[in-house]
This record gives structure tokens, C-alpha cells and sequence, in this order.
């Protein structure tokens, strides 16, 4: 009799604790659901929302039209380029106007957004439980936060893979290593994108020495025994790439590569052993502290960093969403998936400190590291 009370006991406690569980779950439900109706009917009062987006600004005023018949509101988006929009803000909020209600942006305008204060922790906007739920999102320390504040939120995450190669003249596999670049067979090969001044090729030698992936020493060397051809004309070294007058390319983004690609050239990717840095494409967000249209923008960024939203900004940019749920398959450049196993890590102008502390010293150095190499 007593075994049976102490089961029945047991039974009913575990009822008790599911009964609650399921209330709690219910109980958040209708928390978030009571949360996202009143702001959807705030937004709509607001009337609009004002963002200002490069890069991929042009990819979100496509979204307009389908914004407004899903939500009732218009998505007023005005895209350029980020310096162009940092010093617009600037100008604004030097006239006491509050205009913008998100930013999208690459590492360096978001960073002197959120210097200005424009922004604000956004972690509070984030309502819809599949944008709150952060296991549907990749992870790599702070990731998909860009800052320890949470001002800053990424969205697209990407390897990239900073050496190129013409695969007629150089097999895939041959190159596994940064160090393999200083094999004498490499000499007179190798095209850089010019490291000394703001851009793809600083960012990759300032991300290689942050992350311990080279040394001064390696750069050093490359200079003394490689021959190596420095350029600032992205599209032409991917036609050089492509052409085979150079088979080797370092620092050239995406964009000029996957143009050359389309047009039938055989270039690839090398995947090194050291590792890959994470790329956004201008694909970090952010939202202002003093928003015009608050309600608005809390419903556009719920939206935008939903799965729905996000399965349009990875269509249309070909680059791989940081949500974990949004199929892949023949969307996004394989060359520039994630892949299970592949070493990360932070790039310099997707961290903070670098940005602010980092890039003007690594600009001195890089001009007395590749001085021979510049404007030759």
C-alpha cells in the first residue's frame, strides 16, 4: 500500500510540474502574442519605417511593396554607401533631427553609428520567438551580436576565403596554407589587393594579424622573395585571375570574382588550414535610440531577421544567412558556405576594438611592411 501511495505520489507531482510547464509555455505565448499585436497596431499609426542601408540596402527597396501589403505600413529605404550615410546621420543629428529608424551597414559605419550614439541595445526590439531563439542562429563568440552592448546584430555570416586561384594553372588542393604562398614556384604569381589604404586588402592582412594566422615576419618575407604585383583595381585583378596572367589572387571581394565566374572563367576558392574570417557584406543592423517610428521598426526587424525575411535577403544576395534554418542548396555560392568542421574567426572590420584601436596603426606598419611593394 505504501509502494502504491509513493507511486501515485510521484505520479502526481510529475502531472503538477507538466501542467506547469505547459502553462508556462503558454503564459510566454501569450506574453509575446499580446506584445507583437500591440506593436503591429502602433506601427501601423507610425505609418512607416526609415532605414538607411548600403550594400544591401538596394535588396531591401525591392522589399517595399511586399512590406507594405504584409504589415499595412510603408519601408521608406534609402541606400548608398556606408561613409556616405555616416556623415547624413551626422549632419542630422547635428540639426537636432531624428530621421532614421534603422541602419544597415558594414563593420566600420556601424561602428561610428554607434560613436555618435544613433543606436541603441536593440535586444529589447527582438519579440517573435524565432527571432529570440537563439539556437536558430550560428554562434562564434559574440555572434550574431556584433558588440558585448548589443547595439549591432549580423545577419549574414559567410566564410571568407581570401586566396583565389585560376584552377587551369593551379590545381585545387596544391595550396592548403598561407605558408604555402611562399614556395619559390609562387614567385611573380601572386596578385594582393593593396593592404595600405581602406579596403579588402587591409582588412585581410589586419584580420590575419589579429588573429595570429601570419606573422610580420611572414610579410616580410613574402615582400623580400615573392615579386609579388600589388593592385587597388579590384575588377581588373579578377580579370587578371581569370586571364591566368596572374593565378593567384589574395584580397579580391566576391563581387568582381563572381562576375568573372559567370562569364565562364575557372577560378576557386582555397580553403586553408589555418581558417576562414567571417563576412557580413554590409549585412549588420542596427536601430536608433531616439527611432521616429519605434513600433515600426520593431515590426521591420522582427520581420527581417524572421525565416521568412531572411530566405529574401539570402535569395537576393547569394550569401548565407546567419539563421541555421534557411535552405542553401543551389542559392548560395558554395565557395562561400559555412562548413562543418572549417576554423572562423572574427575579422578586424567586424570587431570593434580593431576598428576603433587597431586599423590606423596596422596602416603604418602595412606601409613599412610592403613599402617596396606599393606603387611599383
Amino acid at each position: 500500500m505504501n509502494k502504491l501511495r509513493g507511486t501515485c505520489f510521484i505520479a502526481t507531482v510529475l502531472a503538477v510540474a507538466v501542467a506547469a510547464t505547459f502553462m508556462g509555455y503558454a503564459k510566454a505565448d501569450a506574453q509575446w502574442e499580446a506584445q507583437w499585436q500591440q506593436t503591429l497596431e502602433a506601427a501601423k499609426k507610425e505609418g512607416k519605417v526609415v532605414l538607411y542601408g548600403s550594400s544591401v540596402g538596394p535588396v531591401v527597396r525591392k522589399q517595399a511593396a511586399f512590406f507594405k501589403k504584409k504589415f499595412g505600413f510603408d519601408l521608406d529605404v534609402s541606400a548608398g554607401r556606408g561613409g556616405q550615410f555616416v556623415q547624413k546621420v551626422r549632419s542630422e543629428m547635428s540639426a537636432g533631427l531624428n530621421v532614421v529608424d534603422v541602419i544597415m551597414a558594414g563593420g566600420e559605419p556601424v561602428v561610428s553609428f554607434k560613436q555618435m550614439g544613433l543606436t541603441g541595445p536593440m535586444d529589447h526590439t527582438l519579440i517573435l520567438p524565432e527571432v529570440t531563439d537563439t539556437k536558430l542562429f550560428y554562434t562564434l563568440d559574440r555572434h550574431p551580436w556584433y558588440d558585448e552592448a548589443k547595439h549591432l546584430f549580423y545577419f549574414l555570416a559567410y566564410p571568407n576565403r581570401d586566396i583565389t586561384i585560376n584552377t587551369d594553372l593551379i590545381k585545387p588542393g596544391e595550396i592548403t596554407s598561407w605558408q604555402d604562398l611562399l614556395k619559390p614556384q609562387y614567385k611573380g604569381k601572386i596578385v594582393w589587393s593593396d593592404p595600405s589604404v581602406p579596403g579588402s586588402g587591409l582588412n585581410g592582412v589586419s584580420t590575419n594579424l589579429m588573429n595570429k594566422v601570419t606573422t610580420e615576419g611572414y610579410y616580410r618575407q613574402l615582400v623580400a622573395t615573392q615579386d609579388v604585383t600589388m593592385s587597388r583595381n579590384l575588377r581588373q585583378m579578377a580579370e587578371w585571375l581569370a586571364r591566368g596572367k596572374y593565378p593567384i589572387a589574395v584580397s579580391v571581394p566576391g563581387t568582381p570574382i563572381s562576375e568573372m565566374v559567370k562569364a565562364g572563367a575557372k577560378i576557386g576558392y582555397v580553403r586553408v588550414k589555418e581558417g576562414a574570417y567571417l563576412s557580413y557584406d554590409g549585412g549588420i543592423l542596427g536601430v536608433s535610440a531616439k527611432a521616429p517610428h519605434p513600433n515600426a521598426a520593431k515590426v521591420f526587424v522582427n520581420w527581417f531577421l524572421s525565416k521568412e525575411g531572411q530566405a529574401i535577403v539570402q535569395e537576393a544576395t547569394k550569401y548565407q544567412s546567419v539563421r541555421n534554418d534557411i535552405p542553401t542548396e543551389g542559392i548560395v555560392n558554395k565557395d562561400t558556405m559555412r562548413v562543418p568542421g572549417e576554423k572562423y574567426f572574427q575579422a578586424c572590420n567586424t570587431d570593434e576594438k580593431c576598428v576603433l584601436q587597431e586599423v590606423d596603426k596596422n596602416i603604418a606598419l602595412i606601409k613599412d611592411l610592403f613599402g617596396p611593394l606599393i606603387g611599383k
